[in-house]
């Protein structure tokens, strides 16, 4: 396991703080259980986040002027222990390959929850796993009930209005 730092990134409500943690303890997703545990879902890219958020959107078919997002920076100062799962030796460990990492089958779904389950029993406050919205990209998951010691992070500062205009060079 390693420590983390850089700059993540995340879509939020517009005008919402980038440190947002409101809809994660409600939310499901594919590293956390609902009701049970919350994780902040970032990117390592802002391609990657705009991504999540595009895929976010078609799988929710909403396309209305009430899921207006902000595409925003989050500093993490520095975060650990976290599992790499972009790491093909590790995830050779835990016999389980990209495409479940990424697939969207209920079956991966519950294979990812299954190894976050585990990593947090483990100790790990964060994953790094491959970007289930765009081949290439990664993601930095980040558990908010993890010992406040491993978890150092601030609102990044950079803040962009998502909407039809914005592509970041994606096309």
């Amino acid at each position: 396991m390693q420590v983390f730092s850089g700059v993540v990134w995340r879509h939020v409500p517009p005008g919402a703080n980038p440190l947002h943690l409101g809809w994660i303890l409600r939310a499901a997703g594919r590293w956390n259980r609902q009701g049970a545990y919350g994780c902040l879902y970032t990117s390592l890219t802002a391609h990657g986040a705009l991504a999540e958020y595009r895929k976010y959107q078609a799988l929710a078919r909403v396309r209305v002027a009430a899921s207006a997002r902000d595409l925003v920076s989050i500093r993490i100062n520095r975060i650990g222990p976290v599992l790499d799962l972009l790491d093909g030796d590790i995830r050779s460990d835990l016999r389980v390959d990209e495409r479940t990492l990424t697939g969207d089958d209920p079956e991966d779904l519950e294979t990812c929850r299954a190894i976050a389950d585990w990593a947090r029993s483990e100790g790990s406050s964060a994953l790094l796993v491959p970007s289930a919205a765009l081949s290439g990209a990664a993601n930095l998951i980040v558990y908010i009930d993890a010992p406040a010691r491993n978890i150092d992070l601030e609102d990044g500062g950079d803040r962009l209005a998502i909407d039809s205009e914005l592509d970041l060079g994606m096309g």
